[in-house]
């Protein structure tokens, strides 16, 4: 081996020992750079290849070569920190969907339903007291007063809830345009990662780049991503793909216009009842998490839910109220629906006014001798009546739940819901701050790691420097040698 060998070799030692110098400043100057995974300088000792009659005995070897420039990053690690952080957003947005029901429909102190429902129920129980003309005429006008609170609370509770669907689908169209910027910027970077692993140069940066924005379209959709050898990735929500190696497709949300056909949408307004669906590229897409998901079951299940909810208890108030109020004979009903169709909560409205119901079996000529006999029915269907056992014979009578404490388990079951969709949004955060934690500690920066790195680098190189100079003090004495 000659000494111009050597010299060769401590030059591939000083540039092996500065590439590391200049990784580990990049790493250290991306400390806190988000999304920002750390470098690795790959090398391995350069083989000196000697075949021939001139192959030479105990030759220590060419040197050291740089074999690559790595992202440190864990594949299982990245996937699961992207899935639960999908998930919590989920969580998260399910979460503000359920407080904002509550806020509209729950019962809040002095101006919940129940509330009105109670003073409605004593309305009607100082009414049904009554037993002669004196305060009769007030205490018929606060039961009037009193029920079209109530049902102006029902009438615009069920606004809200009309009023928050129209508003979870302006959002889930947000979403499905942020998703498709998103894949879109996916796509071109993905051309450009592909361009620049061909040519042979490092695209550590546009990788982490479009792990970023991988992680954000997770976040939205839920989406799973398939990594290809040229580099680039595939990236599907539920079974459809919205990126494949250099072209992306959009996401649309729109109304589904029939149960056997989920592909076709109609992107007008719709009402709670209507299926907001999503399609790519004219394929349905059903997010499996994410923020896109959530608002999607808000709409579709939650807001439905608790409508048909409404509604029936609407029904219930009117059937309730109505059978008590008939008597024999028929009357007219004292709740009615405003357009003729069955009573929702939607169509709620008195049937009567302050003179034209009755509340006794009198009649109106001598209303003060009367017997405040449906006033009383009424009341008892207000706040239920016990099951009474039979005697003699009079048969037994079933327990009657009260109008008050339908309403009180509908809104129990409301703020348990609530309640347990908050439990589980703090439960996905903290799963999810962990699995992040895990992936940062792989691909995350460690400032005291780099200190040691840069610590033996600069000793490398310093000891590379010291091999070259004593190659060309060598080669100059032999030089002088010569002369």
């Amino acid at each position: 081996m000659s000494t111009f060998s050597g010299i060769n070799t401590a030059r591939r030692a000083l540039s092996a020992a500065q590439l590391g110098m200049e990784t580990t400043g990049q790493n250290i100057a991306n400390v806190n750079t988000e999304g920002y995974s750390r470098q690795r300088v790959e090398q391995s000792a350069s083989v000196l290849n000697q075949t021939g009659q001139f192959a030479q005995r105990f030759v220590p070897g060419d040197g050291v070569s740089v074999t690559g420039l790595t992202r440190v990053s864990d594949a299982l690690a990245t996937a699961t920190a992207r899935q639960d952080s999908a998930a919590a957003k989920e969580q998260a947005t399910a979460a503000g969907i359920w407080s904002a029901v509550e806020n509209a429909i729950g019962d809040t102190g002095t101006t919940g339903l129940s509330a009105n429902l109670k003073d409605l129920s004593s309305a009607w129980n100082d009414l049904a007291s009554k037993s002669g003309t004196d305060g009769l005429a007030g205490a018929r006008s606060l039961v009037v007063t009193r029920s079209q609170t109530v049902v102006t609370q029902v009438v615009g509770m069920n606004t809200q809830l009309e009023g928050q669907y129209d508003q979870l689908g302006l959002q889930a169209q947000t979403l499905a345009t942020q998703a498709t910027t998103i894949a879109t910027n996916v796509a071109k970077l993905n051309t450009g990662i592909r361009e620049t692993l061909a040519s042979g140069a490092s695209a550590n940066e546009l990788m982490d780049q479009r792990d970023q924005l991988l992680n954000q379209l997770s976040d939205l959709t839920g989406s799973r991503t398939v990594h290809r050898d040229n580099g680039t990735v595939d990236v599907l929500v539920g079974n459809a793909t919205i990126v494949t190696g250099d072209f992306s497709y959009g996401l649309t949300v729109g109304n589904q216009v029939s149960a056997t056909d989920k592909t076709a949408v109609d992107p007008g307004a719709a009402r709670i009842g209507n299926v907001l669906v999503v399609t790519i590229g004219g394929q349905v897409a059903e997010p499996v998490s994410g923020a896109l998901k959530a608002t999607l079951d808000g709409a579709n299940k939650t807001l439905a839910d608790q409508k048909a909810g409404l509604d029936a208890f609407a029904t219930k108030l009117t059937d309730k109220v109505n059978t008590a109020y008939r008597g024999t004979p028929a009357t007219t009903d004292f709740f009615v629906s405003a357009d003729g169709n069955p009573v929702t909560a939607a169509t709620l409205t008195l049937g009567v006014t302050t003179d034209s119901f009755r509340d006794s079996t009198g009649t109106d000529d001598n209303p003060g001798s009367a017997d405040r006999f449906y006033a009383r029915a009424v009341s008892e269907a207000f706040n239920g009546a016990p099951a009474k056992p039979a005697t003699g014979t009079t048969p037994a009578r079933d327990a009657v739940v009260g109008i008050k404490d339908d309403w009180r388990t509908h809104a129990t079951n409301l703020a348990a819901s609530t309640q347990s969709a908050g439990n589980r949004a703090e439960l996905a955060s903290q799963v999810s701050l962990k699995s992040s934690a895990v992936r940062d500690g792989v691909s995350g920066v460690n400032l005291d790691e780099e200190m040691t790195n840069l610590v033996a680098y600069q000793h490398a190189y310093s000891a590379a420097a010291k091999v070259l100079t004593t190659m060309d003090e060598a080669l100059q004495s032999l030089l002088n040698m010569v002369r």
